[in-house]
């Protein structure tokens, strides 16, 4: 079931960010290490009331935190500049990849009302990439930042 996280599920999602964190090293993608993202930056995403969980049988296993008219530096590349939302921090626990909850939480997103999503990803990140081009996300601009092409990306929802 998609729904907003809480309080309450903050130590799965702790624990879920430390097992991405271990298959993404495993990956050789140091994206998320000790530093980003803190337990504080979890924290943070819920209680901005904007962050989303996937509770499957009473476990969290998918994360995303959505925030509207957030900019970043590629915003000249995009494509729409009204009523937007960047996407961060999306997560699904490695044992329960491949049964679409990333989909789905992202899903509930573009159900928000947004005219378009925009979300950061690194060009290795085949799982995410692969995942964000089925979705019908578009690269608008990549980057080198420390040696490794950051793609962002835009998905136009409404016109």
């Amino acid at each position: 079931m998609v729904r907003y996280a809480t309080m309450n599920d903050l130590e799965q999602i702790i624990d879920m960010l430390f097992q991405c964190k271990l298959e993404m090293h495993k990956r050789k993608l140091n994206m998320w290490d000790a530093n980003y993202p803190t337990r504080q930056t979890i924290i943070d995403d819920i209680n901005s009331n904007q962050s989303i969980v996937f509770d499957y049988e009473g476990k969290v296993v998918a994360f995303l935190a959505y925030y509207p008219m957030k900019t970043d530096k590629y915003e000249k590349y995009y494509k729409n500049h009204e009523n937007y939302c960047l996407v961060q921090r999306v997560m699904v626990h490695p044992d329960y990849r491949r049964m679409g909850f990333a989909q789905q939480i992202l899903g509930f997103v573009e159900t928000l009302g947004f005219k378009s999503i925009r979300l950061l990803t690194r060009n290795t990140n085949t799982y995410s990439v692969n995942l964000y081009n089925k979705l019908g996300y578009n690269v608008v601009k990549e980057d080198v930042l420390d040696t490794v092409v950051m793609q962002s990306c835009e998905k136009i929802l409404k016109n």
